[in-house]
């Protein structure tokens, strides 16, 4: 049985995540619920409020009169000079009745006179009622109590102890109502009352609820559509006048919809370096092909063209998961990458690299480490670029800074500085160009900043060439780093 509701509960739990509509019917059922039991609490103040009004001041009124009648009898005990005036104090068991009784000293109640519509039969009080009520220091003046009546139903009596002028003694005075006899019409038409009342807002509730579903929805209906129209061709972009609580996912829709449109043309731009970068090894091996030349020469080139086929791919893959302006805050997914340790490993590789060929000094300053929002091999890619450069192109020392994030935008710096003859602002925009090569000596075919630079855009990133205090280039690079 309990598995059997934990999984109707599960059910329910369920239904209520994956459903904007039965969220909407679950509040209008609570509602529902809430409403019947702030009406049901109404219902039975608005019962004790009117015995208060009706019943309490007929029998204090009564019970004064009989006061006011009584005196000493024939044989010394109380008696009624005249009966009370409504003649439902003389019908049996009518719902009306009273009883006067001497208090004895023992603190027993001796009855002497009661209304003949208790016929035989007398209104018992229990023991600690009675105590507190014919107690001496007991607080004057009526008092009402809810006792059981003659015929087992809720009996509302007045009592009140008083002497009496002629009788020895004190006389407790009781005159009660069933409250049945005087609110049982008013209470079955105010239950009627109210069960119309809770249908008609149980309807009304219902009703609106619809409405919402129908109505208020209807935005995220739209939504739909004009995604499906986006998804098929038939859109651009989603240009709906949506409201104001679906307009910010509207935008990330369109945001996402540009994204993808900017991978593709990513895609095709790297498709393009690629044949760039093919070209002149293909030349090379026509030509070598047409004059006899040695292997060599075709091995170079076919390994060049390896190269650039490997690294035009990973391009396809940085481009394929970067968030294109997303901007320094925007969260990349699982991916954090420390940066202190990968320049550390770099700088290591970058020494055995030019240790046989020139003396470089290499040296990392950082004053801690922070962490890369992206993957680790483009966070290498880019900083071996440009530390490989400031090797090939420095005399005999490297400086590589890590600087933390202080602005508010949260990038990171990796800082390369060389002391070799550096670059001039032409030379430094120029550098920036696909397929510009500023040194024809050296290998390559000029395409590896502009790559470098489409990368760090990727990342929302900075790129930003200068003069440095070594003397030759200073290579600041800016990057995202997780909070």
């Amino acid at each position: 049985m309990t598995r059997s509701r934990a999984g109707i509960l599960g059910g329910f739990q369920d239904l209520i995540r994956r459903s904007v509509a039965a969220r909407l019917f679950t509040i209008a059922v609570i509602s529902v619920i809430s409403l019947v039991a702030i009406g049901w609490v109404a219902h039975t103040q608005f019962n004790q409020q009117l015995l208060r009004l009706l019943i309490d001041p007929e029998i204090e009124s009564v019970v004064d009169d009989l006061i006011t009648k009584a005196g000493p009898g024939l044989q010394g005990e109380v008696a009624l000079q005249d009966l009370p005036y409504d003649p439902r104090y003389l019908q049996a068991l009518s719902g009306r009745y009273f009883q006067i009784a001497r208090i004895v000293e023992d603190g027993t109640l001796d009855v002497q006179v009661i209304s003949p519509s208790l016929f035989d039969v007398t209104i018992a009080i229990d023991p600690e009622t009675r105590a507190g009520l014919l107690a001496e220091n007991a607080p004057p003046g009526p008092r009402f109590l809810t006792v059981v009546g003659p015929e087992d139903e809720p009996l509302r009596v007045v009592a009140r102890v008083t002497s009496l002028p002629g009788l020895e003694g004190r006389y407790l005075f009781l005159v009660g109502i069933e409250p049945r006899t005087l609110v049982a019409p008013a209470a079955n038409l105010v239950g009627t009352a109210f069960a119309v009342f809770v249908a008609f807002c149980a309807i009304m509730v219902a009703a609106v609820t619809a409405l919402q579903v129908r109505i208020g929805l209807e935005p995220l209906r739209d939504l739909q559509r004009d995604i499906a129209s986006v998804r098929r061709g038939d859109s651009e972009r989603l240009k709906g006048d949506y409201p104001a609580e679906l307009k910010p996912v509207a935008n990330e829709l369109n945001a996402l919809v540009d994204h993808n449109r900017e991978v593709v043309e990513r895609a095709r731009r790297h498709v393009g370096n690629l044949a760039h970068a093919l070209k002149t090894p293909i030349a090379v091996l026509k030509n070598a092909a047409a004059h006899g030349e040695q292997d060599e020469v075709l091995k170079q080139s076919i390994d060049e063209m390896e190269g650039f086929v490997e690294r035009q791919l990973r391009r396809a893959r940085v481009a394929a998961r970067a968030e294109a302006h997303a901007g320094a805050q925007a969260p990349t997914i699982a991916y954090r990458t420390p940066v202190l340790q990968n320049l550390q490993d770099l700088v290591f590789m970058m020494e055995q690299k030019y240790d046989s060929t020139k003396a470089v000094d290499i040296s990392v300053e950082a004053e801690g480490d922070v962490t890369f929002r992206g993957e680790r091999e483009d966070l290498l890619e880019m900083a071996a670029n440009l530390i490989d450069n400031a090797c090939k192109y420095g005399k005999s020392q490297v400086v590589v800074r890590l600087l933390p994030a202080f602005e508010s935008n949260g990038l990171f710096e990796i800082v390369v500085e060389d002391d070799g003859p550096g670059l001039s602002e032409a030379e430094q925009a120029r550098a920036m160009e696909r397929g510009a090569r500023l040194d024809e000596a050296a290998p390559g075919q000029g395409l590896g900043l502009s790559i470098l630079k489409e990368t760090v855009e990727l990342y929302a990133g900075e790129l930003v060439f200068e003069r440095g205090e070594l003397g030759g280039l200073k290579a600041r690079l800016k990057l995202p780093a997780t909070d």
